[in-house]
């Protein structure tokens, strides 16, 4: 059996802050160093990403949006494959992604007024062989 730690590895994160009414991105650590998209081919297709949101003090009224969006191309990130439960209160959603598309973004909108939170993308580690089957 394969350590937990050795099967994971960060991908990228928003990172925890009291975040004004405003739209927040991930931003790429790989070789493909563009703001606000992450390129998968830079961390061999992952399978599964762990889209973690923690939000922590939410001001009155706070509303924290968070959209997945991909693309095939570079900086042409058309298509929204997924969008988390509204956050408004202090707590912790987790959401499994399975990307198809190269390129990704997540996008955390806060509105009306200011929330501190995290997200977090934790993906499967490929340092194990090809890709496999979707279990």
């Amino acid at each position: 059996m394969r350590d937990l730690a050795e099967n994971i590895a960060v991908l990228d994160a928003i990172r925890p802050d009291e975040s004004i009414a405003a739209e927040y991105n991930a931003r790429a650590n790989g070789t493909h160093a563009t703001a606000g998209e992450i390129d998968l081919e830079d961390y061999g297709y992952p399978r599964k990403i762990l889209v973690c949101v923690s939000v922590g003090e939410v001001d009155a009224g706070g509303t924290l949006d968070i959209d997945i969006e991909s693309g095939d191309t570079t900086a042409a990130l058309t298509n929204t494959d997924a969008s988390l439960d509204q956050m408004v209160a202090e707590g912790v959603q987790i959401y499994e992604y399975k990307p198809t598309r190269r390129f990704i973004n997540v996008e955390a909108t806060v509105a009306v007024n200011n929330i501190t939170f995290g997200v977090f993308l934790i993906m499967e580690h490929c340092r194990f062989g090809n890709r496999g089957s979707d279990d």
